[in-house]
């Protein structure tokens, strides 16, 4: 007699319901697998792209902070024609290189991120030295006067042993609001003065015009003249950086002159995270009253950037202050760009940080996200950092 609980197999029907459910888990769980590595991925990118913005802030805000040490907001000559000048913060908002074959803008789809030039300048001021008298009939920078620079006496024998031939060198006056820039050459004259020889001009610079204020030559009075004896100027050891970012490779790639105006050194890549780079200056034109920003196109009548200020455009800005008599140029001193550069307040610094390696499945051809960012793949980061240099007090408006 056969039992009634005798064993017995799976059906069909039964290995294929339990086959269906298995596949189903398993479908889920490599799913969720995908997806949470996926996910990982995504927010490993963020963090870098977080990490590089980072950077890049700590990279900028401590030399914005210390731009024009020394000499303030006053503008630096370099030689050459009047309007070859540079302030402690500089920005080129038309920043096409047409003449550097290293350089290229972005295109295509990024043909919209063009990004600032921004240059700062800084002097040496542990390195000070004070100018004095040459003597009765010598007007130290009259007539592209090459030299040489008088130094205080009495002065200690090394006193310009800290700064050796070739130095680029800046000459500020804190009764005159303009600084002009040159060259150390052999150090000390011969016969055991305190003399120091140097070159007016920026290196690779053509000879100051005539109507520079370093030159000295009429109409324009000389910016350092004896017979000025409470004319006491500073020399000091000036440097400068250059940041932009370039396009050449097809990638953005953040990059920094480590001597800029002042040297041939030529820029060196920084970063490939960092996609754009906007500067927008914070003015105060009235004093105590809130600042204004250039450029801004949403005000009425439209903002342009600083260095593409005309008398025309920005003169009127300045009706509410007495900013003197406008002059004929739209540079130097008497231009509205002046003026409004020489009550500079903040520095505004727009970066944008991105992923070094896209996302192929976030890839939307001609989409853009609710930020304005292309979805091409690519996890970004903005950042809006205000920086107050600490020294534009020195000459500022």
């Amino acid at each position: 007699m056969r039992s009634r609980f005798a064993p017995r197999g799976f059906s069909l029907i039964e290995m294929m319901i339990a086959s269906t459910i298995a596949l189903f888990i398993i479908a889920g769980a490599v799913s969720a697998g995908i997806y949470l590595q996926r996910r990982g991925l995504l927010e490993e990118r963020t963090m870098e792209t977080q990490n590089a913005g980072r950077a890049a802030r700590d990279l900028l805000s401590p030399a914005v902070q210390r731009a024009g040490a020394g000499f303030g907001s006053a503008p630096l000559y370099l030689g050459g024609a009047p309007e070859n000048l540079r302030y402690a913060v500089s920005v080129s908002s038309d920043a096409g290189f047409s003449g550097d074959p290293t350089f290229a803008l972005p295109t295509g789809t990024y043909a919209g991120m063009q990004s600032d030039v921004l240059e700062i300048f800084e002097a040496d001021i542990a390195r000070a030295l004070r100018l004095d008298n040459c003597g009765a009939s010598d007007v130290r920078m009259g007539g592209n006067n090459n030299g040489p620079l008088c130094l205080e006496r009495p002065a200690p024998p090394d006193s310009d042993a800290g700064i050796p031939a070739n130095t680029p060198l800046i000459v500020a006056d804190p009764q005159v609001r303009a600084a002009c820039v040159g060259v150390a050459q052999a150090g000390r004259n011969s016969g055991g003065n305190n003399n120091l020889s140097w070159t007016l001009g920026a290196p690779g610079a053509a000879a100051f015009a005539a109507n520079s204020p370093c030159s000295g030559t009429a109409p324009i009075p000389p910016l350092f003249d004896d017979a000025r004896p409470e004319s006491d100027g500073l020399l000091m050891p000036l440097s400068a950086r250059a940041f932009r970012v370039n396009w050449k490779s097809g990638q953005p790639v953040l990059e920094m002159d480590p001597d800029g105006s002042l040297g041939a050194q030529g820029y060196q890549p920084l970063s490939d995270e960092i996609e754009r780079l906007q500067v927008r200056l914070g003015v105060e034109i009235t004093p105590g009253a809130a600042l204004v920003y250039y450029p801004d196109p949403t005000s009425i009548p439209v903002r342009p950037a600083l260095d593409q200020c005309t008398n025309a455009a920005c003169w009127p800005h300045l009706a509410a202050v007495d900013a003197g008599v406008m002059g004929v140029n739209d540079y130097g001193p008497g231009s509205a760009r002046d003026e409004l550069m020489r009550r500079v307040r903040v520095v505004e610094l727009a970066i944008t940080a991105r992923s070094d390696r896209p996302d192929s499945q976030s890839v939307i051809d001609g989409g853009a996200d609710d930020e304005n960012n292309p979805m091409d793949g690519y996890k970004r980061r903005h950042f809006i950092i205000r920086v107050a240099p600490r020294n534009f007090g020195f000459a500022g408006g």
